[in-house]
């Protein structure tokens, strides 16, 4: 998983302490010697391992402070000057084994980064003598048994990262002396007992404290002796009771705070408003009762309010619009009532408004019209009435749409329907427009334009080797509207017929890549050594004016979603065994991008439209590694929503953070589309419609699992085979992230389930 726990500015603040302490040890240099116990040390740490790409290259110098990972300082003792070991970063490098406990024994370490492995076992209680230890980072590992031991001496540590392991602990046994402490996070992990305050009294630095994820219960009243300095908790995802504590409401400098899916009560109290500095406020899947306070004047900087699944009831808090950051407005599930007269002309960057699920009455907003960054608007199951406004044509970003069943009309849901579609439609022509005023007239004269900055670079596996810039122009008809085989998140992929007779297809990149030629090249060239059989092959790119273009392989048959969902012939071409070859395909590249190449790569995006069909229905993962040429100061970590509507996981929602375990959920809603033929979001039909997941779910707590199964693929002679691969999609769609398989524990189940030849 590839995921620190931290929010987008966390990880920020954490990145920025690393770079500071980095620069002030100093880099390690060809001409510093090694320690000889730090080189000891070393060696029986990589002796522990059973796997690591280190492990070889280590054991090839006795200069350790040269060896990849190992960063060396000059450290004065008092009576000479040595190059000791002071960082230690080894993070994605498959790492498998357990942490040796030798590692105490390099006593001069300042940062100890080992995340995003396969360690396994427990702390070694040696970590306690690292007294000069100010970031450890053990997040996302295997690490089981209690750690307290481990970290109890650990006096001088800033950053404490051990997110998404596996260990069990009573976290009333950490106990205080972190009197420098930045960031605590503990998430996703089996801490059983009850708030401890000492962790977050003991220092005046505090900023960030992640609990979530875990077994803890009790109240938060143990929130009154924190540090007032406190910018983020999240204790999201446990079993806390009782109110919110007031003193919360005393933390002035609290940017993020999120409590859900634990069992908290009450009223939300009028102190919010002292929490001006508040961005995020996620409080949903509780038993929060009471009207909203309609105090959010104060709370400017809001982005994101997301309050679903509660008690709430009331009227919409008229002050939500003086939000003009606000983002995401989620109320669903509530008993709210009365009219929706929000002024939504002073949320021009709302992306998400669902209020699906209350009493709300009257008719729809046309205010709301002025949202033309929504993408996301849900009003179903209200009673709401009247016709859709016609202004609602200019919300051209919107990609779902859900208020079918919220308009009472007295000629029916079948002309809501008909409106719904209307407006849809009225969507998509507004994205039609954009593209047709990029006509044949207006583009040769912008590409020609720039001719002057041009560059092609063709890797070694590119198909056509003698390959211009203006060949490239030419085989995709000056990028010619006719050539377009594709549209995503990243921008309009054309068909190119290249000189020599082969085919290629052309992504040209949407929006400021957000770097300088040099770090572009660098990504792309990084993703170009990710070669898979079953990944779209990166054959080069180009920069061309203000364009970039990445070239890739063609895939004859386009894409998985086109045969399920629009091909007349999809259905007798995809039978059982060409389903299950494709998704043993999908999976593979899913491993391959995960653990197999360097840097792993979160995909964030697997869905049936990113996985192509060569000419042997042969599945190809395209679109991976995309978010860092367009975000590369995001690293893995993003403040939009990850994802296409339907695949997103629910903690996306919380985190909003891109994970390996996010990329199996996705992958297991990919798997209930090849079983079901069905899409992952389809038009209401009635009062109990769900989404493809809820539905798959509910179909199997009624014992109907033959049901869920396209009746063009069900057949006795592969009904064991298809119930296995329901399983597995049924593993990887645990809401829990922990529960979930790793992707290569999937291919191994799908490589399983064998499937006899010649049985369709």
């Amino acid at each position: 998983m590839e995921v620190l726990g931290f929010t987008p500015m966390a990880f920020l603040k954490w990145v920025l302490l690393a770079c500071c302490i980095g620069s002030v040890f100093g880099l390690n240099s060809p001409t510093q010697s090694c320690y000889p116990n730090d080189f000891l040390a070393l060696r029986e740490f990589a002796g522990n391992l059973t796997n690591g790409s280190m492990i070889t290259a280590w054991h090839n110098t006795s200069t350790c402070c040269q060896w990849d990972g190992v960063v060396c300082g000059n450290v004065n003792n008092g009576t000479v000057v040595a190059s000791r070991v002071t960082q230690l970063i080894l993070p994605s490098m498959s790492l498998s084994g357990t942490i040796s406990r030798s590692l105490g024994r390099l006593d001069q370490l300042k940062l100890l980064n080992l995340s995003l492995n396969h360690l396994e076992g427990g702390l070694p209680a040696e970590l306690s003598d690292l007294k000069h230890l100010e970031v450890l980072d053990l997040s996302n590992n295997m690490l089981s048994g209690p750690v307290s031991g481990a970290l109890s001496g650990l006096n001088s540590i800033r950053v404490l990262n051990i997110s998404s392991n596996s260990i069990h602990d009573d976290l009333s046994e950490l106990g205080g002396g972190f009197s420098h402490l930045v960031v605590f996070n503990i998430s996703n992990n089996s801490f059983t007992g009850q708030f401890n305050p000492r962790i977050c009294s003991s220092s005046n630095e505090t900023h960030i404290l992640d609990m979530s994820w875990n077994r803890l219960v009790g109240s938060l009243e143990g929130l009154d002796n924190c540090s007032r300095s406190l910018q983020q908790l999240h204790l999201d995802f446990n079993s806390f009771s009782g109110y919110l504590p007031e003193s919360l409401y005393t933390y002035s400098a609290l940017e993020q705070l999120s409590v859900s899916g634990n069992s908290l009560s009450g009223q939300i109290s009028k102190e919010l408003s002292k929490l001006s500095s508040l961005k995020t406020l996620v409080i949903s899947s509780n038993q929060f009762l009471g009207e909203l306070p309609n105090v959010f004047g104060n709370l400017r900087r809001l982005e994101q309010l997301v309050a679903h699944s509660n008690m709430l009831s009331g009227p919409l808090a008229s002050t939500l619009a003086l939000c003009s950051n606000l983002r995401v407005l989620d109320l669903r599930n509530n008993s709210l009532s009365g009219s929706i007269d929000l002024n939504f002309t002073g949320l021009p960057k709302l992306c998400t408004l669902d209020l699906a699920t209350n009493h709300f009455s009257g008719f729809l907003p046309n205010s709301l019209s002025n949202c033309r960054e929504l993408k996301t608007l849900s009003l179903a199951r209200n009673k709401l009435r009247g016709s859709i406004p016609e202004d609602f044509a200019k919300l051209t970003s919107l990609f779902f749409l859900s208020f079918i069943l919220c308009v009472v009309i007295s000629i029916g849901v079948g002309v809501a329907l008909l409106l719904a579609v209307g407006l849809l439609k009225m969507s998509r022509r507004g994205a039609k427009d954009q593209i047709d005023d990029f006509d044949e007239d207006s583009r040769p004269h912008r590409i020609s334009g720039a001719l002057a900055s041009s560059k092609l670079v063709l890797f070694q596996n590119s198909d056509c080797k003698d390959f211009t810039v203006s060949d490239l122009l030419k085989s995709t008809n000056n990028f010619n509207q006719a050539n377009i085989i594709g549209c995503g998140g990243y921008g309009l992929v054309y068909k190119a017929n290249l000189p020599n007779g082969a085919k290629a297809a052309i992504k040209r990149l949407s929006g400021d890549c957000g770097q300088m030629e040099r770090e572009f090249q660098a990504e792309v060239e990084a993703l170009s050594r990710a070669q898979h059989k079953n990944l779209v092959s990166l054959q080069g790119y180009c920069r061309h004016g203000n364009d970039r273009l990445l070239i890739y392989s063609y895939m004859e048959n386009g894409s998985l979603d086109y045969w399920l969902h629009e091909s007349v012939d999809g259905v007798s071409l995809l039978k059982w065994d060409v389903r299950l070859k494709i998704a043993q395909g999908a999976a593979r590249g899913l491993a391959y991008l995960h653990k197999g190449c360097q840097p792993n790569i979160v995909h964030r995006d697997i869905k049936t439209s990113n996985i192509l069909l060569d000419e042997k229905f042969e599945a190809h993962l395209a679109d991976f590694g995309l978010s860092r040429l367009l975000r590369p100061y995001d690293t893995h970590v993003t403040t939009d929503l990850v994802g296409t509507l339907g695949y997103i996981p629910p903690e996306y929602s919380q985190t909003l953070t891109a994970t390996c375990r996010g990329d199996v959920y996705s992958f297991g809603v990919v798997l209930l589309e090849l079983l079901t033929g069905r899409r992952p979001v389809e038009v209401c039909r009635g009062k109990n419609c769900r989404d493809l997941v809820s539905w798959m779910f509910q179909m199997r707590f009624e014992k109907r699992d033959e049901e869920i199964i396209d009746s063009s693929i069900w057949n006795k002679n592969h009904e064991k085979q298809l119930l296995d691969v329901l399983g597995v999609a049924c593993k990887c769609l645990d809401p829990n992230p922990r529960q979930r398989p790793f992707i290569e524990e999937v291919v191994s189940c799908l490589d399983g389930i064998g499937f006899e030849s010649g049985k369709q």
